[in-house]
């Protein structure tokens, strides 16, 4: 597998608009090509090599055959492995703002935290976040039918708001605890949160939301006692405001029954 290393020596309080840094669009590219290519840091374009120090194997491959390596503070580095299809992304520390925007397949894998609008409107592949994520993960923007579509992210700290917020397919999963409003909107699609979530699924209409714990809204109408994976669950279904079908298990917490 081509490995291609791009190291951003300091920290850059101005935003870098990065939606290029995928193997799409490396893959096929020399390292001096790759030095190239331009980008925006705030009102100025420059190269690649302007605000990186760039590095790898020389010859062009496959996007499934690239592995792009990112080592730095890029927490104000956006739009890392935008509409990626194939290959590896490896963020060794935090990315910025809508890392995974529209990402239709391969594997971004960040070691640190994410930004607001992690997997923005992803229709396949794989996000893995070491740490925690910010607000809209998986959502869509204003205006969008559907959030995320397919693929899975899975996020080994927190989420905040709007935890995949018009959520249409695909799978989130957050070991830890989600902000306000996981799920709102949902149209399909499943999201597992480990910890608390706090008034998951308003407005929901189909999909599933599991919960350690929940503050339940209370259009949102108690079923049964179920079990999943050894585990037991209160299942609640709404939400009814909307005539809603969705699915909501909670496993303890404020659950109103």
């Amino acid at each position: 597998m081509r490995t291609i290393t791009i190291k951003l020596p300091q920290y850059h309080g101005v935003p870098v608009e990065a939606e290029r840094i995928s193997p799409d669009v490396l893959s096929g590219l020399s390292i001096k090509e790759i030095s190239e290519i331009e980008v925006w840091q705030g009102n100025r374009r420059l190269r690649l090599s302007d605000i990186f120090l760039i590095s790898g194997d020389p010859d062009p491959d496959r996007p499934e055959n690239t592995r792009i390596v990112l080592e730095g503070d890029l927490s104000k580095v956006k739009r890392i492995g935008e509409s990626m299809s194939a290959g590896v992304v490896e963020i060794i520390g935090d990315a910025g703002m809508h890392a995974g925007n529209s990402m239709r397949g391969g594997t971004l894998e960040i070691k640190g935290d994410a930004g607001d609008w992690l997997g923005r409107e992803m229709r396949g592949g794989r996000i893995i976040v070491e740490g925690n994520a910010g607000n809209y993960a998986g959502a869509g923007y204003r205006g969008e039918r559907c959030g995320m579509r397919g693929g899975e992210i899975i996020i080994k700290g927190n989420a905040g708001a709007f935890l995949g917020e018009h959520l249409c397919g695909g799978t989130i999963e957050v070991m830890g605890d989600a902000g306000d409003f996981p799920g709102c909107a949902n149209q399909g699609g499943t999201i597992r949160i480990h910890g608390h979530a706090h008034l998951p699924g308003a407005e929901m209409v189909k999909g599933s939301i599991t919960a350690g714990s929940a503050r339940v809204l209370p259009s949102f109408a108690y079923e049964d006692i179920v079990e999943l994976g050894g585990l037991t669950y209160k299942k609640y279904v709404g939400d009814l405001v909307e005539n809603g079908k969705g699915e909501l298990y909670v496993a303890s917490g404020q659950i109103g029954k």
